[in-house]
């Protein structure tokens, strides 16, 4: 198969475009785009080997595939982090090769990876049916995943459970080192033979335990010399009495080491009967994993899913080139609009040679592949687009000087090879088409180049400056003028297209504009052919009449937005007015219930003082109570409110109620109801805190309560943080946000998830919390906590 001749979600067919022709239009740099939104080597790999399809209903799989993709962005990243490309391993491991054990320990990652994948989209099978189906192809092998972490540990050291014979053997190994540890000690606590030594202490010289001898005493020491110092003045020497000992010791280091190669092997074995398995599981990680990548791009981009149309026309609405979205940003990149198909099937784009024609015609061929590869488009919604069976494209340099004879047989060339292969539904571009020659012999073949194309039905977009091709929509039902706007006051292209509007060449009024001599410019428009002249008038005035006419329609749809605008603004304030009304009134209600309780209840209390008393004295304390609770009654009109709106209630604190009309003291803190308690004269009543207004008064430490200290509480914070994938400055970064945040929620402990690999992001993490002043204390996961792969730290709250 042919690196092009892959569909839309990277299985075999039929190719769409030629390598020229994805060349062109700059499709292999969207690509690389696309690839930098994957995250293991087979999603890479696929995204680079992407090509359109002409399967219409591919297509709109692989559209809908992307859809799902960028629904379950906004929720969770597809868990294919850490997958491993396993394709060469696992053929060599089924060829009976030795895997080494850190080759196994990407086994198993790959494999945790597979698993953890099918799990998530069991989860979102609603959500995400496709790329679910696709994910329930995957091969969970559990046996073969826990073998491996039975048997190696995640620095790639074999387990003593990886068999039983291993275990006795170091079992053994343990034993033996300890009773020669134990007979050279003996040696060095010997008064006699530690004379002899340089140092009292062990060491190893090739797999045996030795101590360091002065060479002068070399035959009063009993034993075997295994090495010798730089210097000749110290002999490292096996004591007699231990090389028994250090002989089993070698004989038990043997047989591990064939004890782990036999385990090794029927690892490898295993990996090797599932090599089938793995290779299709990387096949279909890399599928979700260029999924994801596409919906990263369609973010980047503001992309929308385009509309696969089957009635065969094209209309892209406010299409950006995404190339150039990506490069100065979505806002800064003038939108085309652009019909294919409906009314006419050929689009003559025509121009001063400033750039914004080639633009336009590689932005619909680039969108139309991208449509087909399954991509999203940098175009408005509603944009759609026919499946192509083929799209040529043959776009040359037009600012180049070098248009010489081999140019244009180069352009010659693939045009040829066109008109062979093309049939519909087929989209063909050609740029400055008939460039390159004689321009009387430049203009005839072009046109003779676009009716044949336009004969046979293809979607066909030409660009041209000859001011000849631009009667052909006028004399060729089908055909339609198209022009990029040209700013004569700025000498600058606008980058906007004007479809049913052919260009002008503008060339004597550029001339003008850059300073030449009027009369060269009137003697210049003196020598141009009558009909030519005629011809530029008329275009000169369609195009004041079309602008003025666009300038009205876009003064009058400003003009209705304005007003739809203000009206949707009164209908809010007046809706805002009754609801402030409402809740004024229900306030005012609230706060006289309250006072009238209040005041009964106080009546109340007065009555039974004096039913119980029954004397002068009573009466006038009784008149006293009565006075004030008069006096507490508001006797007029609340007036207008002063101050704001209290944001912070302290006790003390005076204040304004506009339930009330008067003046307050606060007395309490708001309660669950958001209630506050205030003292008006000789009342305490409870009043919304929304009533409350400043007054400008500070509060009064009288009576006042301390005033605590009110943190904020944040957002809910997960247990752990997953880093895995990222550079080890990006996870230093996100890892210190983390704790700041963890800290703020006053979580005791938290795990950052970093993964095994090669060991250099859990280092640079150690490194980075030693000095950290939110953590007291970290280690290493324990079983069940991800193991090596995670970090636990105790919080310094």
């Amino acid at each position: 198969m042919n690196e092009h001749e892959a569909d839309a979600a990277g299985r075999p067919g039929a190719a769409v475009a030629d390598e020229r022709t994805l060349r062109a239009l700059d499709f292999g740099v969207i690509l690389d785009a696309l690839a930098e939104g994957t995250v293991t080597a087979m999603g890479r790999a696929a995204a680079l080997a992407l090509r359109p399809s002409a399967d219409l209903d591919g297509v709109r799989d692989a559209l809908a595939e992307t859809a799902e993709a960028v629904g379950l962005a906004a929720e969770a990243e597809i868990p294919v982090r850490g997958a491993r490309d396993l394709d060469a391993l696992a053929g060599r491991a089924a060829a009976g090769g030795l895997l080494e054990p850190m080759e196994l320990l990407d086994v198993r990652q790959t494999l945790e990876v597979t698993r953890l994948v099918g799990g998530f989209f069991r989860a979102r099978v609603g959500r995400a049916p496709r790329l679910a189906e696709r994910a329930g192809m995957l091969t969970v092998l559990a046996d073969l995943e826990d073998a491996i972490a039975r048997s190696i540990d995640d620095r790639g050291a074999m387990r003593d459970g990886a068999s039983a014979e291993l275990r006795r053997i170091r079992d053994e190994l343990r034993d033996a080192d300890r009773r020669l540890r134990e007979a050279l000690e003996r040696v060095l606590r010997d008064p006699v033979a530690s004379r002899y030594l340089q140092e009292a202490i062990i060491t190893t010289r090739g797999e045996r335990y030795v101590v360091p001898v002065k060479a002068e005493h070399r035959h009063q020491f009993q034993g075997l010399v295994h090495d010798t110092s730089a210097s000749g003045a110290t002999l490292f020497m096996e004591p007699l009495a231990a090389v028994p000992l250090g002989n089993r010791r070698r004989e038990l280091a043997a047989a591990e080491r064939e004890e782990i190669l036999r385990i090794l092997r029927r690892l490898s074995e295993a990996v090797g009967a599932a090599a089938g398995a793995i290779r299709r599981n990387g096949e279909i990680l890399g599928a979700l994993d260029v999924a994801a990548a596409k919906a990263a791009l369609a973010g980047r981009l503001r992309a929308e899913a385009p509309l696969v149309r089957d009635d065969g026309v094209l209309r892209l609405l406010a299409a950006r080139h995404p190339l150039l979205a990506l490069a100065r940003g979505h806002d800064a990149v003038v939108p085309i609009d652009v019909t294919l198909g409906d009314g006419f099937t050929t689009l003559v784009i025509t121009g001063p040679n400033t750039g914004g024609k080639t633009v336009a015609l590689k932005t619909i061929g680039l969108l139309a592949l991208m449509t087909q590869a399954g991509l999203f488009l940098p175009a408005a919604a509603g944009s759609g687009l026919p499946v192509y069976a083929q799209v040529h494209a043959d776009v040359g340099d037009e600012q180049s000087v070098a248009q010489n004879l081999s140019t244009f047989s180069s352009h010659m060339t693939a045009i040829v090879g066109m008109l062979r292969r093309a049939a519909p539904p087929a989209l063909v571009l050609l740029d400055e088409v008939g460039a390159g020659t004689d321009p009387a012999e430049g203009v005839a073949l072009a046109r003779a180049i676009i009716e044949a194309l336009h004969r046979r039905g293809l979607h066909t977009v030409v660009t041209t400056h000859y001011n000849e091709l631009k009667m052909l929509a006028s004399a060729e039902p089908g055909i339609e003028n198209a022009s990029v706007e040209f700013d004569v006051e700025t000498l600058q292209p606008t980058f906007r297209l004007r479809v049913g509007l052919p260009g002008r060449s503008n060339a004597l009024v550029i001339a003008e504009r850059l300073g030449l001599d009027v009369e060269i410019v009137a003697a210049a428009r003196g020598h141009l052919a009558p009909e030519q002249a005629a011809i530029e008038q008329v275009l000169a005035d369609l195009t004041r009449d079309r602008l003025a006419a666009e300038r009205e329609r876009a003064q009058a749809a400003e003009a209705r937005q304005a007003a739809a605008e203000v009206r949707q603004r009164l209908l809010a304030e007046v809706e805002q007015l009754r609801a402030q009304r409402r809740r004024l009134l229900a306030e005012a209600r609230r706060a006289g219930e309250t006072i009238v309780e209040e005041t009964r209840r106080r009546l109340d209390a007065v009555m039974a003082e004096v039913r119980a008393a029954r004397t002068e004295e009573a009466v006038r304390r009784a008149r006293a109570h009565l006075r004030e609770v008069i006096e507490a009654l508001p006797s007029e009109p609340p007036p207008v409110p002063p101050g704001d709106p209290v944001d912070r209630v302290e006790p003390g604190q005076a204040v304004f109620v506009t339930t009330l009309g008067r003046p307050a003291v606060v007395r309490g803190l708001p309660d669950g109801r958001d209630e506050v308690e205030v003292e008006v004269g000789a009342l305490r009543v409870r009043v919304p805190r929304a009533s409350l207004r400043q007054t400008g008064v500070p509060a009064s430490p009288r009576g006042a309560e301390p005033a605590g200290v009110d943190v904020p509480a944040g957002p809910a914070v997960p247990l752990s943080i997953d880093v895995r994938g990222a550079t080890a400055d990006e996870a230093l970064l996100e890892v210190d946000r983390y704790l700041d945040d963890a800290v703020r929620a006053r979580l005791p402990h938290v795990t950052v998830i970093h993964g095994k690999g090669t060991g250099a992001l859990r280092r640079a993490l150690h490194e980075f919390l030693r000095g950290h002043p939110h953590v007291r204390a970290f280690r290493l996961g324990e079983r069940g906590e991800g193991e090596g792969g995670a970090t636990v730290i105790t919080l310094a709250l």
